[in-house]
């Protein structure tokens, strides 16, 4: 049996919709016996609510299986004071960090919905602020880089490219806490109790998530839904180790010998 970490975005629905044949690919490989753990880099909804909605949606999931950005930034920042470009939503699960709009230890940049929230968190007077508090010394940490994801209307700037402009203003690199990090992926092994290279990363996210999982030794497939793109993968020096339609291709192809 394998452990699998499951991307969620793009791999199980887009913009709430279910990929076809997803729901019925998680529960042939629960069933099968694999170990599988939920990881994301939705910055947006805490991760209570995105269980539940991913229950609604059809799909198992507890809980304690959903690895979000939000609470690992909680546990890498605890105790320290943040300043914070972050959707609403999330901030219960930052628990533990001291929310601050000045003098801060770090300053902390989240990425968008599809709602109209992102205008005022991403307004110019707030990265103001935030490039003023890191070049002051606060460190630059940011829950994931991911330049744009894709949506039933196509895709949409995210918060990675905030934080590009806030490096290339400051001078500094910011510190990623979600996917591709090697805690992050570190965090899901050991919740699983897992070996990298026992490990398969699911996922549609080839420069991020492929890329971040084979350099932790993971294996990795590459899915041809969501953010997928042919010309990426043709012109990319990253090859996962194998590429899908969809996840609902998934619980077959494992039962194969390779």
């Amino acid at each position: 049996m394998a452990c699998i970490l499951l991307d969620v975005d793009g791999v199980l629905h887009v913009s709430g919709e279910p990929i076809p044949g997803a729901v019925e690919a998680v529960e042939r490989l629960r069933k099968a016996g694999h170990s599988l753990r939920y990881v994301t880099n939705n910055s947006t909804t805490p991760r209570v609510r995105l269980a539940k909605e991913l229950r609604r949606l059809g799909f198992p999931v507890e809980d304690e299986e959903l690895q979000t950005t939000p609470r690992t930034a909680a546990r890498e920042l605890a105790g320290k004071r943040v300043y914070a470009l972050v959707m609403s939503a999330v901030v219960p699960d930052l628990d533990g960090i001291e929310l601050v709009g000045e003098g801060a230890d770090a300053v902390l940049v989240g990425g968008c919905d599809e709602s109209l929230e992102p205008n005022q968190v991403y307004s110019y007077m707030n990265l103001a602020r935030a490039f003023s508090e890191v070049v002051a010394g606060a460190e630059l940490v940011c829950l994931h880089k991911n330049p744009w994801w894709q949506t039933s209307r196509g895709p949409m700037l995210d918060g990675g490219a905030f934080v590009a402009g806030l490096e290339y203003a400051t001078g500094e690199e910011a510190r990623v806490v979600g996917k591709p990090s090697p805690a992050y992926f570190a965090a899901a092994l050991d919740a699983l109790e897992a070996e990298p290279e026992l490990t398969w990363m699911v996922t549609d996210d080839l420069d991020a998530d492929v890329r971040g999982a084979k350099l932790f030794g993971m294996r990795t497939v590459l899915l041809r839904t969501g953010k997928f793109r042919p010309d990426t993968l043709e012109r990319s020096d990253v090859v996962p180790d194998v590429v899908l339609s969809s996840i609902g291709q998934l619980p077959d192809w494992l039962e194969q010998p390779h």
